[in-house]
């Protein structure tokens, strides 16, 4: 699986920045907006999961964080490059099993998949984490084709 990175500009000025063009259900907007998380504190929402889940990318920290409203938001990366490797090194995997594959063989897969975020960024895989979901995903056989 082939990942591009795009160039995406911030609606209203900032800086533009590069991120992953898409990876399976997740998928870059159009337009980078800037959103108040409150407490004066302010995120770059740059994509979505799925229908409803916005990816965003904190202003001051630079990690990348996902939710279904700016101010509900979990770590998905510690910074955007370390989310660029993930998933540049997931899309190296695909496809994470073969057609004949069983559940003996997802489960394999989804350890090489949790093994691989840790070594990328151990603060990215924790309960109810998006990689960790992931994770499960593919130990259920979510990406057999």
């Amino acid at each position: 699986m082939a990942i591009s990175s795009v160039n995406i500009s911030v609606a209203g000025g900032g800086p533009d920045f590069i991120v992953p063009s898409g990876f399976f259900a997740y998928r870059t907007l159009e337009l980078a907006e800037r959103v108040d998380a409150g407490e004066r504190r302010f995120l770059i929402r740059f994509g979505i999961i799925g229908r409803v889940t916005s990816v965003f990318l904190d202003e001051d920290s630079w990690e990348v964080l996902s939710g279904l409203y700016s101010g509900d938001v979990v770590l998905v990366n510690a910074s955007m490059s370390k989310f660029m490797d993930c998933i540049s090194g997931l899309a190296d995997m695909v496809p994470f099993y073969s057609a004949d594959s069983d559940s003996g063989e997802w489960e394999a897969a989804a350890q090489r998949v949790q093994e691989f975020i840790c070594e990328v960024d151990p603060s990215a895989y924790y309960e109810g984490g998006f990689w960790y979901d992931f994770r499960w995903d593919v130990s259920m056989g979510d990406f057999h084709e």
